[in-house]
Parts: C-alpha cells; structure tokens; sequence
C-alpha cells in the first residue's frame, strides 16, 4: 500500500471561472473543509499530478497554496466539528 500524506489546499481567486475550475479541479483529489479550502489525502504521484493540473489551468487573478499537514500534527478546534470521510477533525490554516 502507497502512504498517503495530508495536505491543506487553499485558494484566493477572483476570476469566478478559475475559481469554479481550480474547485472541480480539487473535488477530485479530496474534500472541501469551507469554500476555498481543501483537505486532501495524496501520495507522492497524486501530489506531482495535482500540481501539474493546477499550473494547466493557467490562473491569473489568484493563487493556490498547498500546506503539507505534519503526521504527528493534532489540529485545534473550537467549536461542533462537523463529521467528515474518515476523519473527526477540522483543520484552521
């Protein structure tokens, strides 16, 4: 079995077509946390793969930003956390 690694993925775009492309784009590598943030779970190729697709789409009136998530990292919450695919935690970046 490939390890997987947890990633944070945000975006600040202001084209509303980017920014509807770069969310189909990341709908399919994991799930949406909040509107512009994403919580995805890659190997090594999946992450290589990811990147190359983001560049494709060519943004130019935002960005995107991948945040590696640390395996020992235990995230804060405050507040009900909502329940997601095998997960219990909300992640605030």
């Amino acid at each position: 079995m490939t390890d997987t690694v947890r990633y944070i993925v945000a975006y600040d775009i202001a084209d509303d077509r980017e920014r509807a492309s770069t969310a189909n784009l990341l709908e399919g590598y994991g799930f949406r946390r909040q509107k512009s943030l994403f919580e995805c779970r890659l190997t090594r190729g999946q992450l290589a793969r990811l990147q190359r697709e983001l560049t494709g789409l060519a943004i130019e009136t935002g960005f995107v930003i991948i945040y590696h998530v640390a395996a020992n990292a235990l995230p804060l919450t405050v507040g009900e956390v909502p329940h997601f695919p095998d997960d219990d935690w909300a992640f605030i970046v």
